[in-house]
This record gives structure tokens, sequence and C-alpha cells, in this order.
């Protein structure tokens, strides 16, 4: 039996205690949880991977999209996280998010490289998921209704996840050139 590699192992299981420490610290107000969950997880990734430039090059795309998506749905007034004011610039947990999904297109999320189609049906499902258990945890709040909030998460997350996965396959493929 094939043994796992430890940076996955680790990017799985950081990725789901990110979001758990993210949505349940986003719903009190807090970000530092995210952010020092993202750090383990990040150092434990790079201690057992020390190819840390595909995984910076996933941070500054994750960085750059939480840049360009998140205002689609703060400035329409359709999503609204708790404790946070500002209608275009996201809350550092969110940010952590962003952060912590982009470089898992490295690792638990590398099966989605190369497959657009699979890419955007898990984007779109695993978006509406997401944001309707932010909500209903407390992170965030609906206010136009969460029929709005999830078809524009559905949609965007169609187009976001394929676009991950296809800067993950340049940083590989760019890596491997020049090993």
């Amino acid at each position: 039996m094939k043994r796992l590699p430890a940076p996955l192992i680790i990017n799985f299981a950081g990725f789901q205690l990110l979001w758990a420490a993210a949505v349940l610290g986003g719903a009190r107000d807090l970000s530092w949880p995210s952010w020092a969950v993202l750090g383990v997880m990040l150092a434990g990734q790079w201690w057992f991977d020390p190819r840390w430039i595909k995984n910076t090059t996933m941070l500054l795309w994750g960085l750059v999209l939480c840049l360009l998506l998140e205002p689609i749905w703060l400035g329409s007034g359709l999503l609204a996280y708790t404790g946070w004011d500002h209608p275009w610039l996201a809350p550092g947990w969110i940010w952590a998010l962003w952060l912590g999904f982009a470089v898992s297109f490295h690792y638990s999320l590398r099966w989605l490289c190369g497959r657009p189609w699979l890419g955007a049906a898990f984007g779109a499902v695993g978006g509406i998921f997401s944001v309707t258990m932010g909500i209903r945890l407390g992170a965030a709040s609906a206010p136009l209704d969460w029929l709005p909030i999830a078809m524009t998460y559905g949609v965007v997350w169609a187009v976001a996840v394929p676009l991950l996965a296809y800067g993950a396959q340049l940083t590989g493929e760019r890596e491997h050139h020049h090993a």
C-alpha cells in the first residue's frame, strides 16, 4: 500500500482546521485563529516540501483572487461578514482562507488540476456549501436572502477553482522545467 506524502496529509488536515478556525473565529469577529492555523499548515508543508516558490506563487494567486472576487458579494450587499463593515475588503479570516485554499492546489486539491469541468463543478457545489455553512455558523449573513448569494457563489467559485488549478499547473510546470 502506497503511503501518502506528509505535505498532502498536513495540507488536507490543515485546511479542514483552517476552515473551522476561520468560520468559527469569524462568527466571533476573531481572525487570529485562522492565521495561526494557516501558519502552522504552511510551516508543516514547507518542512516536508521545501520547494517554497510554488507555494508562494499560489499564495499570490489566492491574494489576487480574494482582492478581485470578495467585492462581488460584499459591494453588492449579497453577503455581510459578522462584525465587519468594509464594503469592498474582506476580513482577515477570509484572507487566511483564500491563501490556505490556493496553496491546497499543490497538495490535497491537486486532483483538480487539468480537469476544468470537474473543478468548476467542485467550485460551484463547494462554494454554495461553504457560504451556507458560514452563514449558519454565524460568520456571515445574507442580507438579500440565501438564493442570490448561493447563485453568485456558485458561479464565481465555478470560475475560481479552475483558475487556481490552472495556476498550480503553471507553477508546477515552471518548477519542473527549472529543476
